[in-house]
C-alpha cells in the first residue's frame, strides 16, 4: 500500500470515527461479561489461558484473508480444498476446535492492503487480521479498534514463541506496544546477514587467485576476471561486478547491492540512523557517503563494475551470471539460488561465497532490517482475543517443532510441494538468527546420517535435500542445482557467516511521516539519479554536496524533523 493511499484512508477514517466507535463500545460490554462467565468453567478456562488447549465448543472467527491459489491443488487429493477447508484450517479445527470465515479475501500486496484500509474506514474489521505496516497499526490503536493482547500474550503464547521474540532483543515486541500495552503480535523479519560476495571459484583457480578479504583483494580478482577472460568469453567481453540499477544500496537483503562497500566507509544509505546524540539522521546525506561514492566511481572507470549496469533488467543481471559472462556479484547468503542455473549450463561452474570486503580488524559491518514489517491484530470486542496467540503458537511452534503424526506432516509436505499455503494467518515468526541457528546440528546430522536431533519439521525436509546433494558429490554425479543451492546457502554460507566477525548497527526508524506522502517520491528519484550519475562518471563525487543541499531544501529537512518528532512521541 502506498504512503499516499494510507494518508487518504487516515482522512476518511477520521470522518467516520464516531460511527466506528459506537459499534466497538457495544461489543466490549457483552463480550467481557461472556468471557468472565466462561472463565469460571474449568474447560473454557483451560482453553482461554493456555497455548494449545482446545475449546469445549467450536469458536468461529472471521479473518481478512490473503488469497491462495487453490487451483494448484487440481489433480491432487486436495482438489476440493478452499479458504475455509484446507490442511491448515482442518489442523486448527482438530487441535483448537476453531473455524475461520472470510470477512474479505484479496491477493497479497496492494490488493490486500486496500481491503485492510477500507475495513478500517468502515469500522468493520475482521476478528483477526494482518495489517501491513506500523502506520496502520498506530491508526487502529488511536481509534480504539483493536484489543489489548498483553494478557493473551502472557497466558496463551507458547514458551518457544516468547523465546523467538526475545531473540530480537525487544525490538519486535516493543514496536507493537502503545502506552505499555501490547496491541498486536508482530511478524518477525529474520536477519538477512551481511552482504555476501559471490565469485566464480573455478575462474579463481584457473588464474591462481587467493581468497579475498579486503577491498583491494576484490578489485584485483575482478580485474583479473575482466582482463584475462578465464570464462572464454572473448577479449573485452567479460563483465565486472553485476549491480542493481534501482537499488544500488540501502535495502536490507537487497540483491546486487553495494551495501558492504558503503558500510566499509561507515555509510548507511537510505537508513535513518542515530547520530550518536540521540537524533535520527538520514544516512544517504552523511559525509561518509562521499568517499564510498568516490571508490565506486573509480571502480566503474576501471571496468570493475558492469559498464551497462544502469540499463540492465533483472533478467539481464541473472543471465550475465548464469551464462558465464560475469563471475562476481554481491548478494546475500541465499545468493546461490540466483546462480543455480549455472550448473545446468556449465558442469564446471563453481560459485563460492565470501564475507567481504572486511575492515582492517577483519570485521564486516551491516545495518539490520525492519524487524517487523506487519502485525496480527484482534478486533476490539472479539470474545476470544487469546485465539490469535493460540493460532500463532500452533502454527509457528507446535506444527514446526512438535508435530510427529506422519499423515499430518505428509499433508503439509504435499501442500508445500505444490507451493500452496492455505493458512488463514499469513505471517512468519522465526528466530532472528534462524538462517544459521541450527547449522551445527544439521551438519552433525548429515555427517552421521541421523536426523533425529533436528529441531523442526522444516529442518528434516531440508536434511533430505542436502543429503541428496552430498550423495551426488560422493558418487561423482552432477548434483541437482536446487539441492546444491540449498546446501550452499543454508550450510556452507550460513556456517561462514556464523564464524565471521559481524558488527550490526540498528536503524532507528522504519515508518512514514505526513510529508513523506508528497515529498518522498521526488527525493527518492533524486537520490537514485545521484548514485547513477556519480558512479558512471556523469557527475563527480563533489556533486554529492550539491545533492545534499538540494535534498534538504526539497523537503528532506522537514521530513527529518517529523521523523524525530515521531520517535520522541513513541
Amino acid at each position: 500500500m502506498t504512503v499516499k493511499f494510507r494518508r487518504t484512508c487516515s482522512i476518511l477514517l477520521a470522518a467516520l470515527l464516531s460511527v466506528a466507535m459506537v459499534g466497538c463500545s457495544k461489543a466490549d460490554t457483552s463480550t467481557t461479561n461472556t468471557s468472565s462467565v466462561k472463565l469460571n468453567d474449568p474447560a473454557w478456562k483451560e482453553a482461554m489461558t493456555t497455548p494449545f488447549g482446545a475449546y469445549p465448543e467450536t469458536v468461529t472467527y472471521s479473518v481478512g484473508q490473503m488469497a491462495t491459489k487453490f487451483t494448484l491443488l487440481a489433480g491432487s487429493p486436495y482438489a476440493k480444498d478452499n479458504a475455509t477447508n484446507n490442511v491448515w484450517t482442518r489442523y486448527f479445527k482438530d487441535k483448537l476446535n476453531v473455524q475461520n470465515t472470510s470477512k474479505f479475501e484479496a491477493n497479497d500486496g496492494k490488493d490486500y492492503n486496500q481491503k485492510v484500509s477500507m475495513a478500517i474506514v468502515s469500522g468493520e474489521i475482521p476478528d483477526i487480521m494482518v495489517v501491513p505496516d506500523y502506520s496502520t497499526l498506530q491508526q487502529l490503536y488511536e481509534n480504539d479498534l483493536i484489543a489489548d493482547l498483553t494478557d493473551a500474550y502472557k497466558n496463551s503464547t507458547s514458551d518457544r514463541i516468547k523465546e523467538i521474540y526475545d531473540s530480537y532483543g525487544g525490538r519486535v515486541l516493543d514496536s507493537a506496544k502503545f502506552d505499555g500495552k501490547l496491541m498486536a503480535l508482530p511478524t518477525t523479519e529474520i536477519s538477512h546477514g551481511p552482504g555476501i560476495l559471490w565469485l566464480r571459484k573455478d575462474w579463481m583457480d584457473k588464474l591462481g587467485l587467493q581468497e579475498p578479504k579486503t577491498m583491494d583483494d576484490i578489485e584485483h580478482i575482478i580485474k583479473e576476471f575482466v582482463e584475462k577472460d578465464p570464462g572464454g568469453n572473448g577479449a573485452g567481453k567479460t563483465v565486472g561486478l553485476v549491480v542493481d540499477n534501482e537499488n544500488v544500496a540501502g535495502i536490507s537483503g537487497g540483491q546486487y547491492t553495494f551495501n558492504n562497500i558503503f558500510a566499509l566507509y561507515g555509510a548507511f544509505p537510505k537508513q535513518w540512523m542515530d547520530d550518536g546524540k540521540g537524533n535520527a539522521v538520514y544516512g544517504s546525506i552523511q559525509p561518509e557517503m562521499k568517499p564510498a561514492l568516490t571508490k565506486l566511481s573509480d571502480m566503474y572507470k576501471k571496468g570493475l563494475i558492469d559498464r551497462q549496469f544502469a540499463v540492465r533488467t533483472g533478467d539481464d543481471r541473472k543471465a550475465l551470471l548464469t551464462s558465464g559472462k560475469s563471475g562476481s556479484f554481491i548478494d546475500n547468503w541465499w545468493g546461490s539460488w540466483i546462480v543455480a542455473d549455472s550448473l545446468k549450463l556449465n558442469k564446471d561452474a563453481k560459485w563460492v561465497s565470501y564475507v567481504a570486503p572486511q575492515s582492517e580488524d577483519g570485521s564486516v559491518t551491516m545495518f539490520t532490517g525492519n524487524p517487523s514489517s506487519s502485525y496480527l491484530v484482534v478486533r476490539k470486542g472479539f470474545e476470544h482475543p487469546e485465539l490469535a496467540a493460540k493460532i500463532v503458537s500452533l502454527q509457528y511452534d507446535y506444527q514446526r517443532y512438535e508435530e510427529k503424526d506422519e499423515a499430518t506432516l505428509k499433508e503439509f509436505s504435499d501442500y508445500s510441494a505444490l507451493n500452496v499455503s492455505g493458512s488463514p494467518i499469513v505471517i512468519n515468526i522465526d528466530y532472528y538468527d534462524a538462517f544459521y541457528r541450527n547449522v551445527g546440528i544439521m551438519k552433525h546430522a548429515l555427517e552421521t546420517g541421523d536426523p533425529s536431533e533436528l529441531k523442526s519439521n522444516n529442518d528434516i525436509s531440508a536434511y533430505h535435500s542436502y543429503k541428496s546433494y552430498l550423495d551426488s558429490v560422493k558418487s561423482g554425479k552432477a548434483p541437482d542445482p536446487n539441492a546444491w543451492a540449498g546446501y550452499t546457502a543454508s550450510i556452507t554460507t550460513a556456517s561462514l557467516v556464523e564464524k565471521s566477525n559481524i558488527k550490526e548497527v540498528n536503524p532507528v526508524f522504519f515508518g512514514s511521516t505526513a510529508s513523506m506522502a508528497l515529498k518522498w517520491p521526488t527525493l527518492s528519484k533524486m537520490e537514485l539519479e545521484m548514485y547513477l550519475k556519480i558512479i558512471t562518471g556523469d557527475q563527480t563525487p563533489d556533486d554529492f554536496d550539491k545533492f545534499v543541499d538540494t535534498w534538504k531544501k526539497t523537503g528532506g529537512d522537514l521530513i527529518t524533523k517529523e521523523v524525530n518528532e515521531a520517535l520522541a512521541a513513541k
